[in-house]
């Protein structure tokens, strides 16, 4: 049977430093969630769409963003 449409969404490739893709995967892991959707909840807070998180939950501890 095939997944739900989540929307308009496209691929992003990045390839960040093995210790940050680690460290992706294991807070993605925590949360049960996909890399994928990990990323993309955490890309959607940061650009400043809130709304478009589909699964990360807002009130716990997530990976800071800063630059």
């Amino acid at each position: 049977m095939p997944r739900p449409r989540k929307g308009d969404r496209v691929e992003l490739l990045t390839r960040p430093e093995r210790v940050v893709s680690d460290k992706i995967k294991h807070l993605a892991a925590g949360h049960g969630m996909s890399v994928s959707q990990y990323v993309a909840d955490l890309l959607a807070v940061h650009t400043g769409f809130p709304e478009l998180v589909r699964e990360l939950d807002h009130h716990k501890e997530v990976l800071p963003l800063a630059m």
